[in-house]
């Protein structure tokens, strides 16, 4: 940059933030450091693991002067494990946690996601971690190591490592192909739509609003049928929709319970009526840019509600006045005083979980996992859809382990009871039905704050509790394409069709309601106030495009997709390695990346060349270079070309399949790959605990809960219903 001051990387992620500068090379900047930790309640750093603890400033020597310290860190690779020392980037550990392999057009190279994705979703987790640290120095008066490991975060996602490990099945970017139809980005008169179908129910409005006799065949109710048959569904959907506007299709579909999107670029959802109506932008001004507008609060909290004090600082702006401050006394405890803490960092925390489908669920499984006990609510009426498929899919369990499962029909007035009984006893109530659903059956946030005042109820509508699309229906695809997100991750040469249309946007939504959920308990133990979570996922989306939607209300671009490039970075891409289907991705990020990359691949006279000599010069000539690269990847594995570069401190890292990442020796050495037990059924291989910690790590202790497997054990023995009128409720139907 030019001007440094006028980043909007650092605009967009700084807010609310003083600037210090250190230079931690020399003995006054560790000094300094080290006089900042020793009252601090949390560090937050991103460097190569052993680096700080190299100039004596690590966590070891930092929690000397400040044992109730905690101490985050997020790498490419984490702590620990093989890949530790690894050199990483957005594209690097994409490709090496597996989202990179299963994204993009067919015909192409993967794909990976715009935006920092990889980073701010390690980030979301390392803020509930740090969160939990904090909960648990509270009770123990000692803070602890916070590991968070990029490519753990990317090998979670997506189920790879359990659809591999379930039925060694790997999963492929499938382009235009769709696996089940209609499901996909359809051409309108003016732009495109996502529409995604996947119950029989949402398929016979479909038929009915198409009315295609060719269609109406019976035959076409069955789920199998459509899934070997989706071409021609796709076909007739595509000659439908074409006679609509984007506007018309949405208003018309949504009018009929279907989950359809506009697909939004930029510019369009800067200018949709819904997010302005529901004010999600807001004005700020910096000293260097002036007057913009930026995105607003992911999360909407009644008490304590997000908000932004002051825009990213200037560099060193406030480095003098914080050295100047007092140092803060440390918060910890003598050792005797310190209790143990059993059964996890979370344990005493207790969840009522409505959640269904993927980003709820996941919120509280998180949780779960650390210790959380987190009750399901199911109704044998109302199933999931992932337990009508539960013994015969991977999904379904990994989302839902680390669980309780009860059964009850809160559409009863005995169940409806026995729910607000349980909230009596409990911390958290968390679901993701539409606008309404638990208030209109008498269980919204100021019903249950009158049984229990300092409830915590976090909701997480798709487009939010209010605002003209507050009763639309969604999946995390068309919030991908209502935000943006899905448009630009791409080829600009691919059709959209092959764009993604998967659920990511459920595992952004997830991370900022365990985020949330934290913050609030963390409120409560200060305060002794619950408060009411508003999680509108449409808008927690959009926040983490909030560089590109700076640009625009800045410098008035609107970002087009390109692939696997970057603005400033060159090369950086994924290059075709022996095999098929075997790519490596690789980005030089500094002048010394790319004379390393020169000299590893044979070829020291590239960096004198003058299509090549500068970081202009790459980014203009990056057709050619692409392809001089390719030339030499081909001529070896993944593995061999990953192992070579970062040999020399080249970022890179294997596109892993499934199968890839089952195998993969720095995840297994982490334990993040875990094989868990569920109940009545099998024992299956997962990815494990997305966040680290040292003194607390966790344990999965339970699987899936069987449909109602623990009534007795809450209704019975927790709440004190008897056994008799337990029996009575389940034959009325209360406990269905």
């Amino acid at each position: 940059l030019s001007d440094p001051e006028r980043s909007l990387y650092f605009l967009n992620f700084n807010a609310n933030k003083r600037s210090v500068t250190l230079d931690l090379e020399t003995d006054a900047g560790r000094a300094s450091l080290s006089q900042l930790a020793s009252g601090a309640d949390v560090l937050v750093e991103s460097y190569t693991p052993g680096y700080l603890d190299s100039l004596g400033v690590g966590y070891d020597a930092l929690k000397q002067g400040n044992p109730a310290l905690v101490f985050a860190s997020i790498t490419p690779f984490g702590q620990t494990g093989p890949y530790a020392e690894f050199q990483g980037s957005e594209l690097v550990t994409q490709a090496m946690g597996g989202l990179l392999y299963v994204q993009g057009d067919d015909n192409k190279p993967p794909c990976y996601a715009p935006c920092d994705q990889s980073s701010q979703l390690a980030s979301l987790h390392a803020a509930y971690g740090a969160l939990t640290a904090l909960k648990v120095r509270s009770l123990t008066g000692r803070g602890q190591h916070v590991d968070v490991s990029m490519q753990d975060i990317m090998g979670h996602l997506l189920f790879s490592i359990a659809q591999y490990g379930f039925s060694r099945e790997i999963i492929r970017r499938t382009g235009a192909t769709a696996t089940i139809a209609p499901n996909g980005y359809y051409k309108c008169i003016d732009g495109y739509v996502s529409l995604a179908i996947f119950f029989n129910h949402h398929w016979q409005i479909m038929q009915e609003w198409m009315n295609i006799e060719a269609l109406l065949d019976p035959i076409w109710q069955d789920l199998d049928f459509r899934r070997s048959n989706p071409d021609i569904v796709n076909q007739f959907v595509s000659e439908f929709v074409a006679d609509f506007t984007i506007d018309e299709f949405v208003r018309e579909g949504q009018k009929r319970h279907l989950t359809v999107s506009a697909m939004s670029s930029i510019d369009g959802f800067f200018e949709d009526e819904h997010i302005n109506a529901r004010k999600f932008f807001r004005d700020d001004t910096h000293p260097d840019i002036g007057e913009y507008l930026t995105t607003g609060a992911p999360y909407i909290f009644s008490d304590t509600p997000w908000a932004s004090q002051r825009p990213a600082p200037t560099l060193g702006q406030h480095t003098k006045e914080v050295l100047a401050e007092a140092p803060r006394p440390a918060k910890s405890r003598a050792a005797a005083d310190a209790p143990a803490i059993n059964g996890g960092p979370l344990s005493g925390v207790r969840i009522v979980d409505f959640a269904r489908v993927w980003a709820g669920p996941y919120a509280t499984r998180y949780l779960g996992d650390l210790g959380a006990e987190v009750i399901k609510i199911e109704n044998e009426n109302f199933l999931d859809g992932g337990r009508i498929s539960a013994n015969s899919n991977h999904m379904f369990p990994e989302i839902n382990r680390s669980k309780l499962g009860v059964t009850v029909n809160f559409r009863e007035a005995d169940g409806a009871n026995l729910i607000r009984e349980l909230v009596s006893v409990s911390d958290v109530v968390l679901d993701n039905f539409a606008s309404g659903v638990l208030a209109r059956r008498g269980l919204g946030y100021e019903d249950l704050r009158k049984i229990r005042p300092d409830i915590i109820m976090i909701s997480m509508p798709g487009y939010g509790n209010d605002g003209p699309y507050s009763e639309y229906v969604a999946y995390g695809q068309s919030l991908m394409a209502y935000a943006g997100l899905a448009l630009l991750w791409g080829f600009p040469d691919s059709p959209v069709d092959t764009r993604p249309n998967v659920h990511y946007s459920d595992f952004i939504s997830a991370a900022h309601g365990s985020f949330a959920l934290m913050a609030a308990l963390e409120h409560r133990a200060q305060t002794g106030q619950g408060q009411y979570i508003e999680i509108p996922q449409a808008e927690t989306l959009a926040a983490t495009m909030g560089v590109a939607l700076l640009d625009h209300s800045v410098n008035g671009r609107s970002w087009e997709p390109i692939g696997n490039r970057h603005p400033s970075f060159a090369p950086h891409g994924c290059y075709p390695c022996r095999g098929e289907d075997q790519w490596c991705a690789i980005s030089c990020l500094t002048a010394e990346h790319w004379q390393s990359l020169c000299k590893a691949i044979d070829a020291p006279e590239l960096a004198l060349d003058p299509r090549f000599d500068s970081l202009n010069a790459r980014l203009q000539n990056q057709d050619a270079l692409d392809e001089i690269i390719g030339v030499w990847t081909k001529q070896f594995t993944p593995y061999q070309v990953m192992w070579m570069l970062q040999g020399v401190g080249v970022p890179a890292g294997v596109a892993q399949s499934g199968e890839q990442l089952y195998h993969d020796m720095n995840l297994r050495s982490r334990n993040f790959i875990l094989r868990i037990e569920h109940s009545g059924w099998r024992t299956l291989e997962h990815s494990g605990i997305t966040v680290k910690l040292s003194e607390t790590p966790g344990a999965i202790v339970r699987g899936l809960p069987s449909l109602g497997q623990h009534n007795t054990l809450i209704f019975g023995d927790l709440l004190g219903v008897e056994e008799s009128e337990l029996e009575r409720m389940a034959s009325e139907g209360a406990l269905a």
